[in-house]
Parts: structure tokens; sequence; C-alpha cells
């Protein structure tokens, strides 16, 4: 049913305004005009990483989303709303939850969590250059994540995973410069600088552990627009059991 339900989210496009419809393309309006840009939906049942992919892919506005596993559903009622209305109504049923706008991305995160030291976002990073487009951003800053935490620097690293389709031809502002400011605060640089993707981040409690490979397991970037999205399968962190 969840299937459906988000599938009556994208089709409700469909019935947009002449007004609506009038815009080219959202990815040609500022992110702030993206956040307040009205279109129809109907009612539906979702999870959050469900919304999220919605407000992404439909709004086309950037996410950055810091969540904990299990992620919690929601209900969007039927209307006309703004991705910000719809963000609000969000917060609303999500215990423990806020979001706000970081110079047009939407910032969707669990309080506990966005202040926790075990928030891989919060590690401090020393010094970091973007390179030339999101895909190698994203696999150069995890690895550089990873080697500080370790102790390291991020000069010298090992690249390892999958790179993310479709974000290889997303440039970003060459060889701009980071020293000593929290992983957080580079990614949504980033966010802002390209506009055509989002980030959701899982973590297995409020108070992770900086040690823990469960949130780089549970990264997921996607384009703004896919040529197909990729699924989002969010584990569940494993609870420990105790004998009688």
């Amino acid at each position: 049913m969840r299937g459906i339900a988000v599938l009556c989210l994208a089709a409700s496009i469909l019935f947009a305004s002449p007004q609506q419809v009038r815009a080219a393309s959202r990815l040609d309006l500022s992110l702030q005009q993206r956040l307040e840009y009205p279109q129809a939906i109907a009612s539906a049942s979702v999870t959050l990483r469900d919304f999220v992919g919605f407000i992404g892919n439909s709004y086309k506005v950037p996410l950055l989303v810091e969540a904990v596993s299990p992620v919690p559903d929601l209900i969007v009622p039927a209307g006309t709303y703004s991705a910000r209305q719809l963000l609000d109504i969000a917060v609303r049923q999500l215990h423990g939850y806020e979001w706000k706008s970081e110079g047009g991305v939407a910032h969707l995160y669990e309080r506990g969590l966005v202040m926790s030291r075990g928030n891989l976002l919060n590690v401090k990073i020393h010094m970091f250059f973007f390179p030339k487009n999101v895909a190698d951003f994203i696999l150069y800053f995890r690895a550089c994540i990873d080697s500080t935490i370790q102790g390291y620097r991020c000069s010298g690293v090992v690249i390892t995973g999958i790179e993310p389709p479709g974000l290889k031809i997303e440039p970003l502002p060459y060889a701009e410069v980071f020293e000593h400011v929290t992983a957080r605060a580079v990614l949504l640089r980033a966010l802002q600088a390209n506009g055509r993707f989002y980030v959701l981040i899982a973590y297995a409690s409020t108070r992770p552990k900086l040690t823990s490979d469960f949130p780089f397991l549970n990264w997921f970037t996607e384009s703004l627009v896919p040529a197909k999205p990729s699924p989002m399968w969010i584990q569940r962190p494993k609870r420990r059991t105790t004998g009688r």
C-alpha cells in the first residue's frame, strides 16, 4: 500500500494549476523559491524515507536529513502545498524532529541526534577541498570523515564505495576550501552550491557511537532528477538480547 501511496503523490502533479505548469522547471528557480512553490497532491501514508524522496524529486528541493532508524511514518493530507508547508506538516507528526531552511536547503533532523557527539556530521574537518562534481565529492567526503574519526587528515585517503548515480555531471565550485569546520557545514555548502541532490543519513539511535559503521551503511545520496530513483533500504539497528 505504501508503494501505491507514493505513486499517488507523484501522479498528483498532473493536477497542478496552470500557474504551476508555466514554470519550465523548478530547477530554474532559486532554492528559496523552490521551497515556496505550491503544487496539488493526493493524500497518502508514507515513511519518512519516501516523503523525503517526494520532496526532493517532485519539488526539486535539496535536503539534508539526519534521522533515527527505524524511520517513522507520516500522513500527508490532500491539498495544495508548498514544500515548506509539507515539511511543517511532517514535523508536527514526527516526535523529536525539526526542520529549518539552511540557505534554501531543507535541513530535517532529530533534535537529540543533531547535537550528539557520535553524529558523523559533528566531526570537525581540518581541511577539505571541493572536487569538480557531486559524485566525487560524496566519495571523497565520506572517506574524509572516516579518516578524521581515525585520527588522520583527509589528504591521501583511500576512496571506496559506489558512485552515486547521475551526479557525475553535477558541478561544484572546484577547489573551494574548508578549514576547521564541521562535516555538516561542508555538506550543507555542497547542497547549496549545486542544489540538485539530497542526502539522508540514518543512525541506530539518538546517541550513536562515532566508530559505528551504521550511518555509513545508511547514507543515501540521490539526484533531484534521477533517471531511475535508487532504492533506499534503511537498516534497522540490531538490538541486544539478554538471557533470563
